[in-house]
């Protein structure tokens, strides 16, 4: 567990922001780690406070460019030059880095504990990760895809669903160790499928909590894998992550209803576990690319 770790609102309260950020943790355990939304639009007047030592990292997305400023590691000032969004910066937290910024900053940070690396490695049989290394602000598209979508999932109103969230998870653990940690990726994450056993139970799990919030740990467990394989597996068996799996599978739900029922789409929305009527939109417009009215509409008379 990381409740004590140095993101959140805690993060902010070491560099001073005068809101609380938004943030989320992904995952469960010894794997868990946290994103938050760093933003000073005005910059920092004053260096961050100390930061105290831990063991884990800090990885920092810039989404806008700015001049830089100045950063100390372990008391002793480092180089820093200019921050091109899309550019990265990682920190070790054992290294008591406290920083200057009077430019405007927005950062993704990413924070991960060594054990979140440990574990993941151990759940696939690669070397544990001693430390993360990058090129100052270099670019990392991968990093920026990954930030960009566990941003828009925690900025709406409802809560994303923790599948999903733990799915990214796993893929920023995996990033971080094979991008920054120089691991190769393990061969059994590269060629793994679900035996046909796994498969079958997975989606008898899935089905039966369609329209409930469930772990990506919980579907793993029924398959008896570690959540890192099955996450991979499962992807190269069915050719889509579980969480997108699970949202075909409400939606099929919802077309069902559309077709055989008078129920106003309010009304379907809540009996497929939606939050209102705009939560199964965007999903049914983000699989079908139209929206539920429009398909109903345009089915009407065919069934």
């Amino acid at each position: 567990m990381i409740e004590n770790g140095a993101y959140g609102e805690r993060m902010a309260e070491y560099l001073h922001l005068n809101k609380p950020p938004m943030h989320a943790t992904l995952g469960f355990g010894r794997s868990e780690l946290a994103v938050t939304r760093l933003h000073a639009p005005n910059g920092f007047s004053d260096p961050t406070s100390p930061i105290p030592s831990q063991k884990a990292f800090s990885i920092h997305l810039h989404l806008r460019a700015n001049r830089g400023g100045r950063l100390w590691l372990s008391g002793k000032l480092v180089p820093t030059g200019k921050r091109p969004s899309g550019g990265v910066t990682i920190l070790d937290l054992e290294q008591d880095p406290i920083a200057f910024f009077p430019n405007p900053i927005d950062v993704v940070q990413f924070y991960i504990p060594r054990m979140a690396l440990g574990e993941f490695a151990y759940e696939n049989g690669t070397a544990i990760v001693d430390t993360l290394t990058w090129p100052h602000c270099g670019m990392d598209t991968t990093l920026k895809h990954l930030g960009m979508t566990v941003l828009a999932a925690i900025q709406r109103p409802k809560p994303a669903p923790k599948l999903f969230l733990d799915y990214i998870g796993q893929s920023i653990l995996g990033h971080a160790t094979y991008a920054y940690g120089g691991t190769p990726a393990s061969p059994s994450l590269i060629r793994g499928h679900l035996a046909p056993w796994q498969a079958r139970r997975a989606k008898e799990f899935l089905s039966a909590k369609l329209y409930g919030d469930v772990s990506l740990a919980s579907v793993a467990a029924e398959c008896n894998l570690s959540v890192s394989y099955f996450a991979h597996a499962f992807r190269r068996t069915f050719g889509r992550p579980p969480h997108r799996w699970l949202m075909e599978r409400r939606i099929d739900a919802v077309k069902n209803l559309l077709l055989t029922s008078r129920l106003t789409l309010a009304e379907v929305a809540s009996q497929c576990g939606f939050a209102d009527q705009s939560a199964l939109s965007r999903s049914f417009k983000g699989i079908l690319r139209e929206s539920p009215g429009e398909w109903r509409r345009s089915r009407k008379g065919h069934h």
